[in-house]
């Protein structure tokens, strides 16, 4: 689009704002050309004075050449605006390259403020919109109320570099911190792990005393407990009693911000690292983990603990030392304290997350009660490994695999695995595979296949699960199980499909043993049925050796019978039910529309 056009929108935008009593247009429309975007210089009044901001105070509405889309943003005039940062807004103490505005973005586009409307996007309203929830930001700025009670809490605003490649993980909930509590050791060195690379993902392990003993442990799945690299990588670590700010709410951006923040929690962070750099005299990079307690929400009681880390210049060592001084920690700690921690030393803040399973679960979960059972899948093949995924991801940690098979070329059309899987046993590639899932799983695999021997026993320890799963499709299966004397009471699930996956069949049951006649009486017209359209069927083949016929089904089928069954399962544990419950689901179409799978045939029985 020209400039003239672009101005023409801009302007009709601007004349928007003629209706807000509160907004005085300063300077008109201009275009930066180094951010190559659009600026527009307010004057907005407020009737509420706070020491922040005048109540006369300038702003910058900052949008791009394709307004009313792409992005909106209201900065501060360098002169005559807020300085300080406050809640719901961007760090404020950097000023932008122009020299006209500071960087401190009002947060505004999402539910923040209360009275929130969803954003429009028309020309007419979009301008309109922002500058009238930057007056609701200055006014509630001003009452000392842009934070309310029970709002979920946010941390400031910390200005994060090496985005793309550093990241730092820890796992922390109520539970750990509870624990915190229990110690008094405040610092020391943590070690480290690292998950991958590009980007470079270390996540912490241990956190020592300076005496090496061991202060707090983070428990990891299987695929992050092993040990990647050895030594682990030692990072000094800082507990604070509260979030380090200065300015109300800006994160610190350079060590002597990092000093103040400190001072105000009388804590001498020049001291402290003093004693920790000594650990690190290797030449190297290290990080430093800055842990604080915070609340779930503003106004909260702090109850876990969250961790920020940044990365360390490069402390003395070898014949670095300070002039005149020796080759000696003193010497080494002279040159730190002159030349490597000065006050306008910048910080690497780094992204650090909270990888606790109650913090990857907050898009959806298995109900707590499912996450603490042990859960035995027996049979790895396409219906199994496609909900022993959706288990994982829905945050059961404790599953064990049970197959024997080996993963080949023919199933990938449906399987959860892939071509670097070809030869592979199934259970072990899926113990990788699902291990990998979720930084917590504990995914065991047993490499067979459920037997029982004349004496009626049987070469799987049944008893330990509290959940079993069978996706076999097998009826020796469900003898071996129906025959199987069992101590103590368990609740086991019979995942099957029919012909193309246009049929789902699902037997539950809970107790100590176990009766499939009702399922298999359910279930035989419609195999019967099966059975004859197996006649008239182009079976297809498993590779061109001998003949060794396969039932089709795609991956799609596949999946929506292994969620249909997720789902079943789920609901009669929830049901806390004691009854032997067996179900069929079939596929509808309705006028050549797909509606899903439906429940055509259920028996409920003792």
């Amino acid at each position: 689009m020209e400039e003239k056009q672009v101005l023409n929108i801009l302007n009709r935008a601007r004349r928007a704002l003629d209706s807000l009593s509160q907004v005085e247009i300063l300077d008109d429309w201009q275009f930066e050309n180094e951010l190559k975007v659009w600026f527009l210089h307010l004057g907005i009044s407020i009737e509420y004075e706070t020491s922040y901001f005048p109540q006369r105070s300038q702003w910058y509405i900052v949008v791009e050449s394709r307004y009313p889309k792409g992005r909106i943003k209201v900065y501060p005039d360098v002169e005559n605006s807020i300085k300080e940062t406050l809640y719901h807004q961007s760090n404020n103490s950097k000023i932008e390259k122009n020299g006209l505005w500071r960087k401190g973005a009002l947060c505004l586009e999402v539910n923040t403020l209360s009275n929130f409307q969803s954003e429009p996007y028309s020309v007419d309203e979009r301008l309109l919109h922002h500058v009238k929830r930057a007056i609701g930001w200055l006014e509630l700025a001003a009452k000392g109320i842009l934070v309310s009670d029970n709002e979920p809490f946010e941390l400031p605003d910390f200005s994060l570099s090496n985005i793309l490649d550093l990241q730092f993980a820890f796992s922390e909930d109520v539970v750990t911190y509870m624990q915190w509590e229990s110690t008094d050791c405040r610092y020391g060195i943590a070690e480290l792990d690292v998950y991958k690379s590009k980007p470079f993902v270390y996540y912490v392990k241990a956190f020592m005393s300076l005496n090496n003993n061991i202060e707090h442990y983070t428990q990891w799945g299987k695929h992050l407990s092993k040990k990647t690299i050895f030594p682990p990588i030692k990072a000094p670590w800082i507990l604070l009693k509260q979030l380090p700010v200065i300015n109300e709410w800006q994160a610190p951006e350079t060590i002597g911000d990092l000093i103040d923040a400190f001072r105000k929690q009388d804590i001498d962070i020049i001291g402290i690292l003093q004693k920790l750099v000594s650990e690190v005299r290797d030449g190297k990079r290290h990080l430093l983990l800055l842990g604080f307690p915070i609340p779930k929400v503003f106004g909260g009681e702090t109850e876990i603990i969250s961790w920020k880390a940044l990365y360390l210049p490069v402390v003395s060592c070898g014949k670095k030392t300070a002039k005149g001084f020796r080759t000696n920690e003193h010497g080494w700690w002279m040159r730190d304290k002159c030349e490597v921690f000065t006050k306008n030393t910048k910080l690497e803040w780094i992204v650090s997350e909270n990888w606790n399973q109650q913090e990857i679960s907050q898009r959806g979960k298995m109900d707590d009660l499912l996450q603490r059972k042990s859960i035995l899948l027996i049979g790895a093949g396409c219906i199994g490994a496609s909900i022993a995924e959706i288990l994982i991801r829905a945050g059961i940690y404790n599953l064990t695999v049970s197959d024997s098979d080996i993963f080949e070329i023919g199933n990938l059309s449906r399987h959860t695995l892939n071509l670097n899987n070809i030869g592979e046993l199934k259970e072990l590639s899926l113990y990788n595979h699902l291990n990998m899932l979720n930084p917590h799983a504990n995914v065991e695999v047993i490499n067979n296949k459920l037997d029982m021997d004349d004496n009626l026993n049987i070469n799987m320890e049944l008893d330990k699960y509290d959940i079993i799963i069978d996706c076999t499709g097998t009826n020796s299966v469900l003898e071996i199980l129906q025959k199987n004397k069992f101590k103590k009471k368990c609740i086991l699930a019979s995942v099957s499909v029919g012909l193309g996956a246009k049929h789902l069949y699902i037997s539950i049951m809970h107790g100590t043993s176990f009766n499939f006649d009702s399922f298999n009486d359910l279930i035989y017209p419609y195999i019967q049925e099966e059975k004859d359209l197996y006649d008239n069927y182009n079976l297809p083949r498993n590779g061109i050796g001998c003949w060794h016929p396969t039932f089709p089904g795609r991956s799609d089928d596949i999946w929506l019978a292994a969620s249909t069954s997720v789902k079943a399962i789920e609901s009669y544990i929830l049901s806390k039910s004691e009854k032997t419950l067996s179900l069929i689901y079939e596929q509808k179409n309705e006028n050549g529309i797909f509606e899903g799978y439906l429940l055509v045939n259920r028996n409920e029985n003792e």
